[in-house]
């Protein structure tokens, strides 16, 4: 048996930066796979259920897919230097930029890959290379293009359109300036250790933004995050630490002010559609995946996106922390939440999740109805 951990992963792939930093962080061995289309299409999709990245392969055999399970599932695996903050204020920032990266930043990577001309033949290059190795460059980009086209037309759904592409762009320069400020004091976000949110903003940033080589100009005067990226590509701060006193720095308040006033408020009007068609299907144990369109801001442009239920089960992540806060806990993170977003950015997190999702057999599903049936049946549901 191989006393490794194997990574399905391409170097394109935001998410799979993130598995692949994570996992070089914590030193734990594994080796990496590109796998070709046939093993994607066969091998990969006939284990997880689809063709997608990253997976991992346990040396006892066990699957993993998903970014955010992966992690969860290795740090019970490896509790040495966790990577999620253990102290109420530093444990829901973390989640919350966590939730960023994973579901905000994938619209700005999007842009920047499929708008920009030489990022998006660098991308269908790669994809052709990696998908079909040794097959002649002109015919396996031929035979990728049908997926790059998807990938391409997935844009609008996460509100990517002529309209929003100043608010995405004006985003990003943001982003991208706050976090030069915040890497100049200190190595990573929450001290001298990555964090979970680390490695989600890093994963969109370097895989998409920064590795394209037509959106690499964005980081010409970011010296500060490209040091991050080249620390995050390498075992380096397993030894650090969490800031002390359960301190968010100054410096991510921001990221998150803007955290709030612009993906919260989405995040909430999916969470009240959840609650809608829940209400109107009470014996499902399963929602779509999407319900519909909702205005959204971002760079203070408004637009519209697919409301993706997928993100409620990030969303759950902070809001649990918070409802599981003692009230003196809750005192003192209500008065940072008050500084970042007001009275509103307090509800956000304060938010009961009615129908809340879980994760089964690399499915979401709906928790409650989960329950339900397994208490009927006396079984336990695939």
């Amino acid at each position: 048996m191989s006393v490794h951990f194997t990574h399905y992963a391409w170097p394109v792939s935001p998410y799979s930066a993130k598995t692949r930093a994570y996992l070089t962080f914590k030193r734990i061995p594994f080796v990496e796979v590109a796998p070709s289309a046939l093993m994607l299409f066969l091998d990969i999709r006939k284990a997880v259920g689809a063709a997608i990245m990253p997976t991992v392969l346990s040396p006892e055999g066990e699957w993993m897919q998903d970014s955010t399970e992966i992690i969860d599932a290795l740090e019970r695996r490896f509790p040495r230097a966790p990577v999620t903050p253990e102290t109420p204020k530093q444990r829901i920032a973390a989640l919350l930029l966590e939730l960023h990266g994973d579901e905000w930043l994938p619209s700005v990577a999007l842009h920047y890959r499929w708008n920009r001309h030489e990022n998006r033949a660098f991308a269908l290059s790669e994809f052709a290379r990696l998908a079909f190795p040794g097959v002649p460059l002109a015919l396996s980009r031929t035979l990728i293009r049908p997926v790059a086209n998807k990938m391409a037309g997935y844009r609008p759904v996460v509100g990517v359109t002529n309209t929003t592409i100043p608010g995405f762009e004006r985003f990003t320069k943001q982003l991208l300036a706050q976090l030069e400020t915040h890497l100049r004091v200190l190595p990573f976000l929450f001290g001298s250790r990555p964090s979970i949110a680390d490695f989600a903003l890093y994963g969109p940033l370097w895989a998409h933004l920064y590795r394209d080589p037509g959106s690499t100009y964005l980081f010409r005067d970011t010296p500060h995050i490209v040091a991050w990226f080249e620390r995050l590509m390498s075992p380096i701060g397993r030894e650090g630490a969490f800031l002390p006193d359960d301190e968010v720095p100054a410096t991510l308040e921001p990221i998150l002010a803007t955290l709030f006033a612009e993906q919260m408020p989405f995040v909430m009007a999916l969470m009240d559609a959840v609650d809608t068609w829940c209400d109107a299907h009470p014996s499902a144990a399963r929602a779509p995946r999407s319900l519909g369109e909702h205005e959204f801001v971002v760079g203070g442009v408004r637009g519209r996106r697919r409301l993706l239920t997928y993100t409620q089960w990030m969303a759950q992540r902070p809001l649990a922390v918070y409802a599981g806060l003692s009230p003196d806990q809750r005192g003192d993170v209500d008065a940072w939440l008050l500084r970042l977003g007001g009275e509103d950015a307090r509800r956000a997190l304060a938010r009961e999740v009615r129908h809340p999702f879980e994760r089964r057999a690399f499915q979401m599903r709906l928790a409650k109805a989960e329950a339900a049936q397994r208490r009927s049946t006396g079984s336990q549901l695939p």
